[in-house]
């Protein structure tokens, strides 16, 4: 989950430096409507898989891995709807954490669309 998470917050940043260094301005505002959610996404699994289970102690300065940032959108999304299908179907999550992935894998379908834009 703490590996989604990280992908999840790569994605916002590729976002972010895609939309600082383009001049087109209709990409400049997809570019920002790509990273709606982001941050409730993450705040929702950070409470509800670790703090829930009062594993603190896992959040550290390496939840932005430089190394997962790539500017390449559409990829970036196909990775994170893989990484969202592996962990609903491997069976260590409970239903109340399915319901939330799944809302985050409708959401980045959406996403994806939007980057193929890009």
């Amino acid at each position: 989950m703490y590996i989604l998470m990280q992908h999840l917050i790569a994605f916002k940043y590729a976002c972010k430096i895609n939309h600082w260094s383009t001049d087109n301005y209709s990409k400049h505002l997809l570019f920002d409507r790509l990273t709606e959610d982001i941050d409730t996404w993450v705040d929702s699994i950070a409470e509800n898989y670790f703090m829930a289970d009062d594993n603190k102690k896992v959040f550290k300065p390496d939840i932005l891995n430089p190394k997962l940032i790539n500017r390449d959108l559409e990829k970036m999304c196909m990775i994170i709807i893989s990484h969202l299908e592996e962990l609903q179907t491997d069976g260590e999550t409970n239903e109340g954490l399915n319901s939330l992935l799944s809302g985050i894998e409708d959401g980045f379908l959406n996403k994806l669309a939007l980057a193929k834009l890009a």
